[in-house]
């Protein structure tokens, strides 16, 4: 049996060094064995053509049998592939899944689409809630955490 951690650690190894042959090969092992971190971490070779050709449909294929799988990353990856299309309702869907899970990214993006009306009604009050949220969560990045807490100082009511 083959240890998809081994796969996992080899493939980051490999595409750290820019050998992506190496990384794609380990991935598409592990994703015939079902691993959803190297179905995801395959799916972001194609999505942005790392060592491949971008190949956007194959990329949301991988994305969704990730997301299948439990991957998270993978939801949020297709969240983003959806805007980049230009469906925002059903890219809104994607991140409040995430969002459900956890993820304060998912929050602070949800925020960003309360704010502006992509994908959903326009809600301050709901995009403070997101944004309360993803200050307070351990999974979002940290770039995107200072964010959520300017416009936070922004939009919150301030005291007569």
């Amino acid at each position: 049996m083959v240890n998809t951690d081994a796969l996992l650690l080899i493939a980051y190894n490999a595409s750290e060094a820019g050998n992506f042959d190496v990384a794609r090969k380990c991935y598409e092992q592990g994703a015939e064995l079902g691993d959803a971190m190297c179905l995801q971490a395959l799916g972001y070779m194609y999505d942005v053509g790392e060592g491949v050709n971008v190949d956007k449909p194959l990329a949301m294929a991988l994305y969704r049998r990730a997301w299948r799988k439990g991957s998270h990353a993978a939801a949020a990856n297709i969240a983003i592939l959806y805007r980049e299309q230009g469906k925002y309702r059903t890219m809104f869907r994607w991140f409040a899944k995430v969002a459900e899970a956890g993820d304060g990214s998912a929050q602070f993006h949800m925020a960003k689409c309360y704010l502006s009306g992509q994908g959903v009604r326009k809600n301050p009050q709901a995009a403070l809630r997101c944004l309360a949220m993803a200050v307070n969560s351990e999974y979002i990045a940290e770039f995107e955490r200072e964010e959520a807490q300017e416009l936070l100082g922004q939009l919150a009511p301030r005291p007569v």
